[in-house]
């Protein structure tokens, strides 16, 4: 049984083979606040341990910045939807299953990239350390999160990090994936 869904602002219709159509609740997407910076030499006390092994794969890229991804990591697979760039983005998270992953992974061919993840905190803020891997093996980035613009603007950033790349579109995941 196959069905479709159009999204129409922020609602959704879902048409099943028997043309009824059933109307879906708005859905309020959530937003994602984040500055991300090259990262120097680590610090000794960070202490990094439990690094998360995770790969990424990449559906469909936009230039305006929207892109599908799917993600696998020791907790499973997701398929990832992120819209607009820079600090604020809208970003929805949807669980697959192994035989999903299975399906769509292969699509990703030449749009993949590999990396571990580190969950620190940084004056209280949660910050992602990603230590790519392959090709990549020479970058190093810190995604720091934030409830809002205003908290993420006033963030100062640690002496360790270097260069903010948050607007540069060089440093989006889904451009590294193409390297």
């Amino acid at each position: 049984m196959q069905s479709s869904t159009e999204v129409h602002s922020n609602s959704a219709a879902v048409f099943s083979d028997s043309n009824e159509v059933q109307a879906l609740p708005p859905v309020a997407a959530p937003t994602t606040v984040e500055r991300k910076f090259l990262v120097g030499d680590l610090p000794k006390v960070l202490g990094l341990n439990d690094g998360k092994q995770i790969s990424q794969g990449y559906l469909a890229v936009e230039t305006g910045g929207s892109e599908v991804r799917i993600r696998q990591s020791p907790d499973g697979g997701a398929l990832c939807v992120r819209s607009g760039s820079g600090k604020n983005q809208v970003e929805i998270e949807v669980p697959l299953t192994k035989e999903q992953l299975d399906v769509l992974w292969p699509l990703t061919e030449g749009r993949r990239m590999s990396k571990v993840t580190y969950q620190i905190g940084i004056a209280e803020t949660p910050v992602s350390l990603d230590i790519y891997e392959g090709q990549l093996n020479w970058l190093r980035i810190a995604e720091a999160e934030f409830k809002n613009l205003a908290t993420a603007e006033a963030f100062t950033p640690p002496p360790w990090f270097r260069r903010e790349v948050t607007d540069l579109p060089a440093y989006r995941h889904s451009n590294l994936a193409r390297e």
